[in-house]
């Protein structure tokens, strides 16, 4: 009878364990536009001293399809003084039932720090697992210990696109009386319940269905919930450090990170200051003591303990001849103290998605730092990891955001560029002849400045290959294309790029019985229109707008004139406009012009439908024909 009863309870147990596993447990809803759905992603951490962080979590995943397999999330960062003191990951098929356990010592251990990088110690664990049928469910548990408690984890409770959440907890205990803040965003449409407990807070959500992405919508943290930490007194790889406010934690930057760290040898100095010897503008200063390091270092990042917050010294970049964004920030500052400009260490969260510093919730934010450098009232600022990049050129890469300028008197938030749409502008001039047999050639000039000068700077060195590669694609609208000459000039002073190239096409124009149909936008066609998007939720978002105006000359076939013009077409939105008109220019020769403006800007989402109609428009336009008749004789 005993053996009997404990049969029966080992069977009961295992059919409880499969159920709660099991793919048909899944509430319905949550499997509406999911590619994987998070069981339970449950975090606990525990504070024990400024220098000790205990965190305790599991996640569970059923994968539903190949496109769910990048949502495990089945890994763990850590640095050389973390302890990983568990780590596990088991297997489930859809029925609930474990088919593989997979132990610490089978995950790949490898550097969390890609190219680029000589030394690090950031390394991170990963699961290794190649799934044989879907949907299946893996069970991630992991508890490590750490001493920096500078960057507490903060919490999500929607991991992505197409992945719904069954249950979500997260809780912050501090233990050891550090004074804590927290900071709830976008909880307003979600039931998620918050608790308050002794020295902690306690996070609870249940059946957050899936979102399915939406073209030009906002970044998906801005409209999903989470949940910021940070302690007011911490630790980062044996640095005590403490700060409420940006002004603070500017302060401990400078002092604990930076200082004694721009010190320059005498000979080095002597040569910054023969550098811009007769010079007495402080911009032209700035450019020459720039141009020093973009052709004197190079980029390769060091991360080695607190070397991963901490620039090496400038006179050991001085030396090397190389650094990271830190060390060669630092390097340029000392550079130009030298020769008497003030400069600034900034941090940022550079990416094109213009992350903000949080005004509200100082803490370790940031991915990179580069240099302010105030210049009569206005401020310049300096790639300093680029050998490219002109001096106060921010591009996509640090534009229109908040960043922490770090000054002797503590951290002060200020704003970067943002670029009106006229100031990211092409400008393209083309004459081209038109052949009777169907051939054109021409050539065409492009000036592009702003975020469009940022698309194309980089490309002043590509190899012959590359350059067909990208006008092939840039002009895919062109059937056999041959490149002739093309030329490049990049003026970093005036921040402007200018391609000239020189191509031709085989049969460009085609045939209507005795008739030819021309279409005269040769060279800057905008054929690209936004996906539908049906009962859309999410406001229309054009982060960037832009500025593009073509004048093209063309020369018609000997013997061909227009059988009808073009109208002139004008159309003007609360998102842009768009015009073009041709005219007679002399006999035998048009002159076609098109202004295209796009609006930065958020829109309510009933706009989307008016936003995607404008640009079918002009995509129509762009690809319209005109008729070429014969002149009679």
């Amino acid at each position: 009878m005993r053996l009997s009863f404990s049969i029966l309870l080992f069977l009961w147990a295992s059919i409880t364990f499969s159920q709660e596993y099991s793919f048909d447990s899944i509430p319905k809803k949550l499997l509406d536009n999911a590619d994987a759905v998070v069981r339970l992603d449950k975090m606990d951490v525990v504070v024990t001293a400024r220098d000790q962080m205990k965190i305790n979590a599991k996640r569970v995943v059923t994968v539903l399809n190949e496109n769910g397999d990048r949502l495990v999330e089945a890994y763990t960062y850590y640095e050389k003084k973390d302890k990983v003191a568990e780590l596990e990951a088991v297997v489930y098929n859809s029925k609930g039932q474990e088919i593989k356990k997979i132990k610490k010592r089978d995950f790949l251990d490898q550097s969390a720090i890609g190219g680029g990088t000589l030394y690090s110690d950031s390394r991170v664990l990963i699961l290794n697992y190649t799934p044989t049928q879907y949907p299946y469910t893996i069970e991630f548990t992991k508890e490590y210990v750490t001493p920096n408690t500078a960057f507490a984890p903060n919490w999500s409770f929607l991991d992505n696109y197409r992945v719904s959440t069954e249950n979500s907890e997260f809780s912050f205990v501090v233990e050891c009386g550090i004074p804590f803040r927290h900071q709830e965003e976008n909880f307003g449409p979600y039931n998620i319940d918050v608790t308050e407990i002794t020295n902690g807070i306690v996070y609870k959500a249940k059946h957050l269905v899936a979102l399915e992405r939406e073209p030009l919508s906002p970044s998906f943290q801005d409209f999903t919930p989470i949940v910021k930490v940070a302690l007011d007194k911490f630790h980062l790889e044996g640095v005590d450090g403490e700060a409420t406010t940006w002004k603070e934690l500017g302060s401990w930057i400078n002092n604990e990170l930076l200082s004694g760290r721009d010190k320059l040898d005498e000979a080095t100095i002597a040569r910054a200051k023969q550098l811009v010897a007769g010079l007495t503008d402080p911009l032209e200063k700035t450019r020459k003591i720039y141009n020093y390091v973009q052709e004197n270092t190079r980029y390769i990042s060091v991360q080695l303990g607190i070397g991963g917050w901490m620039p090496i010294s400038a006179s050991d970049v001085d030396r090397v001849k190389y650094g990271d964004c830190k060390g060669l920030t630092n390097y340029t500052k000392a550079l130009l103290d030298a020769v008497g400009v003030d400069s600034y260490y900034t941090v940022v969260n550079a990416g094109s998605q213009q992350v903000n510093l949080d005004p509200n919730f100082p803490s370790m934010q940031g991915n990179h730092v580069f240099l302010n450098v105030p210049l009569e009232g206005s401020d310049i600022w300096l790639e300093c990891t680029s050998q490219t990049t002109p001096v106060n050129h921010l591009g996509t890469f640090t534009d229109n955001r908040n960043v922490l300028k770090v000054t002797p008197q503590g951290g002060e938030l200020v704003r970067t560029k943002k670029y009106r749409d006229e100031d990211n502008y092409q400008f393209t001039a083309a004459e081209f002849k038109v052949g009777i047999d169907k051939k054109i050639s021409g050539k065409v000039k492009i000036v592009s400045k702003g975020t469009q000068y940022d698309n194309k700077y980089w490309r002043a060195n590509n190899t012959r290959s590359e350059q067909e590669e990208f006008y092939k694609g840039y002009w895919n609208y062109v059937q056999n294309i041959s490149l002739g000459n093309v030329d490049f000039h990049n003026d970093v002073d005036n921040i402007e790029f200018v391609e000239e190239v020189e191509f031709s096409a085989e049969n460009y124009l085609s045939s209507a019985g005795d008739k030819l149909l021309l279409a005269p936008n040769l060279s800057n066609r905008n054929l690209g229109v936004p996906d539908r998007s049906r009962n859309r939720k999410l406001p229309l978002l054009i982060r960037r707008g832009y500025l593009d105006e073509d004048e093209f000359i063309i020369h018609l076939p000997d013997g061909y004139l227009p059988e009808t013009w073009m109208l002139p077409v004008k159309e003007e939105t609360k998102f842009g406009s768009y015009a073009i008109s041709i005219e007679s220019k002399e006999p035998g020769v048009i002159l076609y012009k098109r202004r295209l403006l796009i609006k930065s800007g958020q829109y309510p989402k009933e706009d989307y439908k008016l936003y995607r109609d404008f640009r079918k428009k002009v995509a129509r336009y762009d690809n319209a024909k005109i008729v070429l008749t014969r002149k009679e004789s």
